[in-house]
């Protein structure tokens, strides 16, 4: 896979920083105008550029100006996918997922707090083999990895719809009591 594609730019990862990182950033851009992913982590927040600012830029101003000429978004994670606790009100921020913030790019909700792993890579290789987004559910989310509950997976299901459960519980049969912090 690490043959297949190339991580250009990943602020936490790359071993460039400021201009030298914003140089690798801008060069994908110019270099494959409609071939490149963005992989956008966290909520966006739209009402103060104070509440996130790198470089003199706001969060929403970067990614505006990345997905102008990308070829898909996917956003990782329950706060870019759905705006999370910072998008509840009371919302100071401004906090919105990433698919209210862009619109005419196709983007892949992926998420989970944090993503699955496997989700991740299963989104990254569909993209590389098939060179298209894979198909979506009404939010956005891969239907190959979000279309089943995970009641439906769990190995105890076939004891519920067995109907063996417990019904109600008798304090007074209790023999141990548990605390857990």
């Amino acid at each position: 896979m690490l043959d297949k594609i190339s991580l250009d730019y990943q602020d936490t990862l790359m071993a460039a920083s400021g201009f030298q990182a914003e140089e690798a950033y801008k060069a994908v851009m110019e270099k494959f105008p409609g071939e490149y992913i963005v992989m956008v982590e966290g909520s966006i927040p739209t009402e103060n550029e104070a509440y996130c600012c790198i470089g003199g830029r706001s969060a929403l101003q970067i990614l505006e100006e990345a997905v102008a000429n990308c070829k898909a978004v996917v956003a990782w994670g329950n706060c870019a996918s759905s705006g999370c606790v910072q998008a509840a009100s009371p919302n100071p921020t401004g906090a919105q997922p990433v698919h209210k913030v862009i619109s005419g790019k196709p983007v892949i909700n992926v998420q989970g707090c944090p993503p699955i792993a496997d989700v991740m890579v299963g989104v990254v290789v569909h993209l590389l083999t098939f060179d298209r987004i894979p198909q979506l559910d009404d939010l956005g989310r891969p239907k190959a990895f979000y279309s089943r509950r995970v009641h439906d997976t769990c190995y105890r299901r076939a004891n519920f719809d067995a109907g063996l459960f417990v019904e109600s519980f008798d304090d007074e049969g209790a023999k141990t009591r548990l605390l857990s912090l």
